[in-house]
């Protein structure tokens, strides 16, 4: 479809490290064997997948697994890396330390990668990147229900807030506003609200506005990028060509 009204997006950050940190996914506090668990109480110390009913996995108070601990340094020393970045005044020393915290960005999430690789990998296990995924699908459903049913005529709000579209790790709400700066705050003020329904360290937080926005299907939209109210920063195109001939001028 095609909006003339800001969309506000709303991502996660670091998601599946996220939801491997706060779930505590590993391979070492798998359950393999119902027995194990016996003098466990199932509500406090287990993390059960939600469809998953033979997937179980011991909760950090139990015992604290490697990949977590892992996927924790590389967060926090890509977040070292990024407050260098913007405390650093020398251009060359700027980019290495932006391709360190790409480089360490990337490791973060490959770790989900990996775990899925059953086909050639080295350490598969796809208990765990199946887990990742579910849980990351719920909470884009649970996110896209406490914004429709918060931000709404019956809380006191002007319009109904409408999830247009949900990703693997962002949402876009229509909140009908047709200001982009009171876009912007609706968004922020959702992320700052939705994140504490989460585990720790799981947030979402409010990235960008478009104005206006055209959603083609999945992972195929273009818009104008706002960051700010005044001016947008540029024209963003996603999954689609932009230089062919037999495409309508307005994409």
């Amino acid at each position: 479809g095609y909006y003339v009204e800001p969309i506000s997006t709303l991502d996660f950050a670091s998601l599946y490290p996220s939801i491997m940190i706060a779930h505590n996914l590993c391979y070492s506090t798998l359950v393999k064997n119902i027995n194990e668990i016996d003098e466990l109480n199932e509500n406090e110390d287990i993390t059960n997948i939600k469809g998953k009913n033979n997937i179980k996995f011991v909760k950090n108070t139990v015992k604290k697994g490697v990949l977590p601990l892992i996927v924790e340094e590389l967060i926090q020393a890509r977040k070292k890396a990024k407050k260098l970045m913007a405390e650093e005044k020398n251009t060359v020393t700027k980019m290495v330390l932006n391709g360190r915290q790409l480089a360490l960005k990337i490791s973060a999430n490959s770790v989900y990668g990996y775990t899925g690789a059953s086909s050639g990998g080295q350490l598969p296990c796809l208990e765990v990147a199946t887990s990742i995924t579910t849980l990351g699908r719920d909470m884009i459903e649970k996110t896209k229900e406490k914004v429709e049913n918060y931000y709404n005529k019956n809380n006191g709000y002007e319009y109904n807030a409408i999830v247009i579209y949900g990703d693997t790790d962002s949402v876009m709400v229509k909140f009908g506003t047709k200001n982009i700066e009171e876009a912007m705050k609706l968004g922020k003020d959702a992320a700052k609200i939705i994140s504490k329904e989460f585990i720790s360290p799981i947030k979402l937080e409010f990235e960008k506005v478009y104005c206006p926005y055209l959603l083609l299907n999945k992972k195929r939209y273009a818009g104008l990028l706002y960051t700010n109210p005044l001016n947008y920063d540029k024209m963003d195109c996603k999954g689609i060509e932009t230089v062919r001939r037999d495409f309508c001028i307005l994409i």
